[in-house]
């Protein structure tokens, strides 16, 4: 069952839906709205970053000492700025 309500949306918000509507990406401002709260709905575990990782991050944690990724805060810096070099460039 639908209800009928009255919202106020920041004017930068109300142009994006517009916007969604013109390019035909849905058909009313009404069905932006439903979807954007029916994804927040399904996004509930979403504050918990770990959500779902738990059984992962215990499986982990119980293999050998010998499988463990060894930790080496410098090397790992340097790989990432190698990365980040190669993919942007070295910065001047």
């Amino acid at each position: 069952m639908n209800v009928k309500t009255t919202i106020e949306l920041p004017e930068h918000l109300l142009r994006h839906a517009e916007r969604l509507v013109a390019e035909g990406r849905y058909p009313s401002i009404d069905s932006v709205l439903t979807d954007s709260m029916e994804r927040l709905l399904g996004d509930h575990d979403a504050a918990d970053p770990l959500a779902g990782m738990t059984e992962e991050i215990r499986r982990r944690a119980a293999l050998p000492a010998d499988q463990w990724v060894t930790w080496d805060g410098s090397s790992l810096a340097a790989r990432i700025k190698a990365r980040l070099d190669e993919k942007y460039g070295t910065p001047e």
